[in-house]
């Protein structure tokens, strides 16, 4: 979550920055799902169909949260499915296989709240960091961290909250990279994010009655199913209603349009685009109520094509 826009306003003129050699844009959509499997592949989005939070799989009838594999709009968790979905029909190969592959004596070490080596703060991954670089041999060290964009999307990006903590994760690398020696450390995003207001589907009932299925992928990049005689009044109800805040494509366009990356397309990216997809240009989300009527009113959103969404930066700090 740590987009170039959040970087320069929180932390200006801090180690990061001064060792930022570009902005770059994610991938789209400018989500964790998408951007994560982009980086730990090679793979852009549309060659590995991995596209967002919630993606729609006609095989068994429901939307499912592509990391847990749960069935999403369920509060509380369940499995969609007694196989993991996301897996079963979009594997590929991690960058850490590869590797190991090429030469069976560089270790690929992963520090996250999900890798072997566990983190769940930045002074943590700082620390797993240094003590893994420290020890003999070749690597490569994949570092993850949940913030900022955890907090982000409960406070919003200008809080004070979000400022201290940029402040605090600057001066942190900056102390881990002064302990490293013949070491390249990489810094970047996998989106940024901006302030949004949340919208429910729901509460809309002109467009709501159209769709066949719950919006899904993301609240700022919505794939859309229009029941079959709604489709000749869906384009204008949403554009009416939503068009200066969306870019809405229709399957066709979208696939066409390369807003998901080079490559061949992966059957699952056309599976989970509906018969439209509103790409979020504005300052708004749209999401779907859970099926206790709740759902999360976000302060910030990613997803979009906004320039805090989509602009990362690149900051590379070598250690002789």
């Amino acid at each position: 979550g740590m987009g170039s826009a959040m970087l320069s306003e929180h932390a200006p003129g801090g180690f990061l920055q001064r060792n930022k050699v570009r902005d770059l844009t994610s991938v789209y959509p400018s989500t964790t799902t998408a951007a994560l499997t982009s980086l730990e592949s090679g793979l852009s989005p549309a060659e590995h169909g991995w596209l967002g939070w919630s993606c729609y799989f006609h095989e068994i009838d429901r939307c499912v949260d592509l990391f847990s594999g749960n069935q999403s709009g369920v509060a509380g968790g369940k499995p969609a499915a007694d196989v993991h979905m996301a897996s079963k029909y979009m594997p590929f190969e991690n960058i850490s296989d590869k590797i190991r592959a090429a030469d069976p004596d560089v270790r690929v070490c992963r520090v996250s709240p999900f890798g072997e080596y566990k983190a769940y703060t930045c002074e943590e991954v700082c620390a797993a960091v240094t003590r893994l670089c420290g020890e003999a041999g070749r690597k490569l060290v994949y570092a993850y961290h949940f913030q900022p964009d955890h907090d982000a999307h409960d406070y919003g990006c200008c809080h004070e909250r979000i400022k201290e903590m940029l402040a605090r994760f600057d001066r942190q690398v900056e102390a881990m990279c002064a302990q490293l020696r013949g070491t390249l450390v990489i810094v970047t995003a996998d989106h940024g994010l901006t302030d949004i207001k949340m919208l429910c589907a729901q509460d809309y009932p002109e467009i709501w009655e159209c769709l066949r299925l719950p919006p899904s992928v993301e609240p700022r990049c919505v794939s859309l199913f229009v029941k079959e005689p709604c489709k000749p009044v869906f384009r204008e109800r949403f554009l009416r209603r939503f068009g200066e805040k969306f870019r809405l494509l229709t399957h066709k366009e979208a696939l066409e349009s390369g807003v998901f990356g080079p490559g061949t397309l992966h059957q699952k990216t056309k599976d989970f685009i509906g018969d439209y997809i509103a790409l979020a240009t504005g300052d708004i989300a749209l999401c779907c109520r859970d099926d206790r009527g709740e759902y999360n009113d976000f302060a910030a959103s990613h997803a979009g094509l906004c320039a805090e969404e989509m602009s990362v930066p690149l900051i590379l700090i070598e250690r002789d």
